[in-house]
């Protein structure tokens, strides 16, 4: 097995390369190891609008991005090493998870660490994560790839991966939410991430058949996926399921009751009532009016309410709908 050392920290960048690679035609095994600046990302099937805060999100700036595979949403940051395999598989099916998770655990174990496999894809501690992973096949190639929390920032991960409160009706593929570690916290000796890194390479890679790295046409071809694809809203956001979300909250000393449908990302009908059955004034009248067709996306929903309401009530307003 070959080895790649991924020295950028764009998520962007990072998923586009790690598609190349998995796409490229070749019978070479790969492993990358990576880590990526602040950012959450998706599983393929699912609806960003009810797996984050898409409030702090947006204050925040934080990159939101939807990778390849099934499976739940993760925090990422410089505390978080990711691993990717890419490998031949003869059936061109999933393949057993174990295959691919047993020497990361037993890498861990030999760090004193008493990591153990729960359920089908996941590393715990006891009864919390330490590990998430999913697949894909194509070509009889699969990628099997997963998250390792080392020394993550759990008041950041708990915030950003915390939804809003409201109610969404959709088919979309739901997060399992879980308690979670760092491994930091669990080592007999202390260590860094690079050091952790170093260490899992010489540990997971029984037969270390050198390390690869793209040329520069295929560094251009990297840059383009990145650029068409995995930093586009309409792919992080737009590919989200429809759905229906549903609100109850205050603004303008007023209750009301909201109602949103989103397909494609894009708001295509909105319900603005009046909790005590008023009639609506011209505010909600004219928010229905504008909200329909946008993008439902923090600040240019902010934008479009401001535009319409008070001053003072804007914000509230746009509370009420994430």
């Amino acid at each position: 097995m070959k080895y790649m050392k991924v020295t950028g920290t764009d998520i962007y960048y990072n998923l586009a390369l790690e598609e190349y690679m998995f796409n490229k035609s070749s019978e070479e095994s790969v492993l990358l190891l990576w880590k990526n600046d602040t950012s959450i990302v998706l599983g393929k099937y699912q609806n960003v609008y009810e797996e984050i805060n898409i409030k702090e999100v947006s204050r925040k700036h934080i990159s939101v991005a939807r990778r390849n595979t099934g499976g739940g949403t993760v925090f990422h940051d410089r505390g978080n090493l990711n691993y990717s395999f890419i490998t031949s598989c003869s059936s061109g099916m999933f393949s057993d998870y174990d295959e691919f998770i047993f020497p990361v655990i037993k890498a861990l174990n030999g760090l004193g660490v008493p990591a153990q496999k729960r359920n089908n894809s996941d590393i715990a501690i006891g009864t919390s994560k330490i590990s998430g992973s999913a697949q894909a096949v194509k070509s009889h190639r699969i990628l099997h790839h997963g998250t390792l929390l080392f020394d993550a920032d759990m008041e950041g991960l708990h915030l950003l991966l915390k939804p809003s409160d409201g109610r969404f009706t959709s088919k979309a593929v739901k997060s399992v939410r879980s308690d979670v570690t760092n491994i930091s916290d669990h080592l007999r000796d202390k260590m860094t991430i690079d050091e952790f890194e170093e260490y899992l390479l010489e540990n997971i890679i029984s037969e270390n058949d050198g390390q690869i790295t793209p040329d520069e046409d295929e560094l251009k071809v990297i840059e383009e996926l990145a650029e068409k694809k995995y930093r586009t809203w309409e792919w992080n956001y737009g590919k989200s399921p429809k759905f229906v979300f549903e609100k109850c909250g205050t603004a303008a000393g007023k209750q009301y009751d909201v109602r949103l449908a989103v397909e494609k990302g894009i708001i295509t009908d909105c319900s603005i009532e009046s909790v005590n059955g008023s009639h609506p004034g011209a505010t909600e009248e004219l928010l229905r009016e504008k909200l329909v067709n946008q993008r439902y996306e923090y600040d240019e929903i902010k934008a479009v309410i401001q535009s319409a309401a008070g001053q003072d009530e804007y914000e509230e307003f746009t509370d009420i709908l994430f």
